[in-house]
């Protein structure tokens, strides 16, 4: 209270107590679906300086890793695109690792927001997809979408 209102490098500081955001409101917040729970995690925001060994390390804690991988950038660079998957051996681990560390995980004063990674799709789900964005194959369906 001493400080209220004080100069400090020019500026005048006005101190106000934090009030944290009680779990009774979570009711009134839209929900962030953040995907079906599986081994593999996607992690997004990741430093560009972090390397593949510390995200490795920071996961391994929680359990045997799978894999992890860093999508590297187009260019050829060597910089990673700033986001990881990270595949655990068990489901039990994955969960452990993402309930840990979703909230508030932070990497070279970044924070790390992660995801249940979608599942590989299979070849049946593959072919309903295209099958809906192109048509069922047939000559008429192809000139009604070029003639709109």
């Amino acid at each position: 209270k001493t400080l209220q209102h004080t100069r400090l490098a020019g500026h005048c500081l006005e101190l106000k107590r934090s009030t944290r955001a009680s779990t009774n409101n979570d009711d009134k917040k839209e929900k962030v679906d953040l995907g079906k729970a599986s081994t593999k995690i996607l992690v997004r925001n990741i430093p560009f300086q972090a390397k593949k060994e510390e995200i490795s390390q920071l996961f391994r804690t929680f359990g045997e890793l799978s894999a992890v991988r860093l999508p590297k950038k187009m260019a050829g660079t060597g910089e990673h695109r700033g986001f990881a998957f990270i595949e655990f051996s068990s489901i039990s681990d994955a969960k452990s690792a993402f309930s840990s560390l979703v909230h508030s995980t932070h990497l070279y004063g970044r924070r790390l927001v992660l995801e249940w990674a979608a599942g590989e799709e299979t070849l049946e789900e593959l072919r309903d997809k295209t099958k809906k964005q192109w048509g069922d194959g047939s000559k008429t369906n192809k000139r009604a979408r070029l003639e709109m």
